[in-house]
């Protein structure tokens, strides 16, 4: 599976299936750096996705480029949670068809305090 595959697999999940992962290859030992949370295995992350993905509410990849086994994506999204719509950057690298490290770069502070809030 190429780069482009693996990725289109992680943003439908996003876009269609509310979060769920299950469809797509993450490695086992998957590694996420953003914002709010970091994630060292695919299990954490996963769970993680469907929690959130079940309060977003529009999700867009509004640009994709591509360098070598990397993938980066600028993405529109927005969450039921009283938070602006919020635009990111993320870049996910691919090896043997699965995604093995994922970085999410987009200033949280609103979102985190909306979190803070709901909590």
């Amino acid at each position: 599976m190429s780069p482009k595959d693996a990725v289109a697999r992680y943003y439908d999940a996003w876009i269609s299936k509310r979060g769920d992962m299950s469809d797509v290859p993450l490695a086992a030992d998957f590694k996420f750096r953003g914002p709010v949370a970091d994630f060292d295995d695919a299990e954490s992350y996963q769970a993680m996705a469907r929690e959130a993905g079940a309060m977003v509410t529009s999700f867009t990849v509004r640009r994709q480029f591509t360098d070598g086994n990397t993938v980066c994506s600028i993405i529109d999204w927005e969450m039921a949670l009283p938070v602006a719509p919020m635009t990111s950057a993320e870049m996910l690298e691919v090896e043997d068809g699965q995604i093995v490290r994922g970085e999410l770069i987009y200033d949280a502070q609103e979102l985190r305090a909306a979190m803070a809030a709901a909590s």
